[in-house]
């Protein structure tokens, strides 16, 4: 999927968000492996929003992003939920300084580039949320389950695994912009199809706020790395 982060999309990001509550489940499933009243290091954190779910029951959230528009709706939304407890910095994850309890990384970069060096500013595990195995995706893009384990595996690394499907969908407050919106996370299909698939997947909500909504399931994995079980291949 491509997309440019601008106000659209991120507000449809948003909506879709709320609207399934994606990331506060995300969160529920990630908790079990993080320390709680520790400190924890989003790499690549984007808007932040499973982070604003942990910060809870988390002492510190470093979030970590080099783009500025999300890092904005970041800092936002911690302060509308109340998450005094997280911090910003404007940085590639590669290039952040410091060490903290719990490293996480969401759909963010390949395996092969991040393991070592995110797992050796972390005290005591790297927790890595990628694409399901059966999601195909393109040439430097984040990678799937199937492609990262198979990476960790071939060189030795110890880990857990746990498979899950979440309800990601899009809620539209018009036709129109379930057009326009569908359009902008998939540039590459024709206008005309476009069209075609928006109409055959639609479905009315009954509420006043967003009268339709555009289902999806989305399928991802989540790595848990102990740095005591791999420490000798950092």
């Amino acid at each position: 999927m491509h997309f440019t982060w601008d106000e659209k999309t991120i507000g449809w990001l948003l909506d879709a968000a709320d609207y399934t509550g994606f990331y506060e489940k995300l969160a529920e499933m990630l908790l079990p492996y993080i320390r709680l009243r520790g400190t924890l290091c989003d790499m690549g954190c984007g808007m932040a929003l499973a982070d604003v779910a942990l910060a809870r029951e988390i002492g510190q959230i470093t979030c970590v992003d080099v783009n500025d528009a999300v890092l904005t709706v970041a800092r936002r939304e911690a302060a509308r939920r109340g998450a005094e407890n997280m911090t910003f910095l404007k940085t590639d994850g590669l290039h952040a300084e410091g060490r903290w309890d719990t490293v996480t990384a969401m759909f963010h970069g390949r395996v092969n580039e991040f393991c070592a060096p995110y797992l050796a500013k972390a005290n005591d595990l790297l927790l890595f949320v990628t694409h399901g195995a059966d999601v195909n995706k393109g040439e430097g893009e984040c990678a799937n389950a199937t492609e990262a384990a198979a990476w960790l595996d071939e060189r030795g690394w110890r880990y857990e695994r746990q498979d899950a499907v979440l309800e990601f969908g899009q809620p539209h407050r018009s036709m129109e912009e379930a057009i326009e919106s569908s359009g902008a996370f998939r540039r590459e299909i024709p206008a005309d199809e476009l069209k075609k698939r928006v109409m055959s997947s639609i479905q009315p909500t009954g509420r006043e706020d967003f009268p339709f909504y555009t289902p999806k399931s989305r399928s991802f994995a989540i790595f848990a790395i102990k740095r005591a079980e791999n420490e000798h291949l950092l």
